[in-house]
């Protein structure tokens, strides 16, 4: 095996770390290979987390998500107050909220595609819909979301998904039911 000499100065917290090692590997040399070998694997180990991931993280800071078995949200959204619902929404526009972290810009700085995508992601992570996908159709993109949360809940995802576009200033077409929400978002 082919071995390479190498010459360098280190701290004295380092030092005495070295130092603590060698007793455990018997060497400089081999303590120093260990270490390199550790810094390899845990760099493989650890792999950068992706921008859904960080998304996640940064929800579970906020506080903003929490667990809860869908039979016991399907009862909540049953009995919610869209109205209630739709003040909150006008007042914190959350998904143009998460929609502006995940790309971290403006909205108004964000494509139509960006747009589409950050409310995808969002509705992704949520846990919420059975599918969440978009086509690009012909002058505009259609925006699929299906769930077994009920018609509230169709209404409260079409009223947070049309604050996001109203703000964006996209004109759209909407139709839900019990179980999907179908919106069309024309291209300008």
């Amino acid at each position: 095996m082919k071995k390479h000499r190498i010459s360098t100065t280190i701290s004295q917290k380092h030092w005495g770390l070295l130092n603590k090692h060698v007793e455990k590997y018997e060497t400089q040399q081999k303590a120093l290979e260990r270490a390199l070998e550790c810094l390899e694997s845990s760099s493989r180990r650890s792999p950068v987390l992706t921008r859904e991931e960080k998304l996640w993280v940064h929800i579970s800071r906020t506080k903003s998500a929490c667990i809860i078995q869908k039979d016991y949200l399907r009862m909540l959204m049953k009995i919610t107050d869209i109205e209630l619902q739709k003040e909150y929404v006008s007042q914190y526009k959350p998904v143009e909220y998460t929609t502006e972290y995940y790309f971290q810009k403006p909205l108004k700085e964000c494509s139509l595609k960006e747009v589409i995508d950050g409310i995808v992601i969002n509705a992704r992570i949520s846990n919420w819909y059975d599918t969440v996908d978009y086509t690009d159709d012909d002058g505009h993109y259609t925006l699929k979301i299906t769930h077994s949360l009920g018609l509230n809940t169709s209404k409260l995802v079409n009223i947070a998904i049309e604050s996001v576009f109203e703000t964006y200033g996209a004109k759209t077409e909407n139709t839900i039911s019990e179980k999907t929400v179908f919106i069309k978002i024309f291209k300008y």
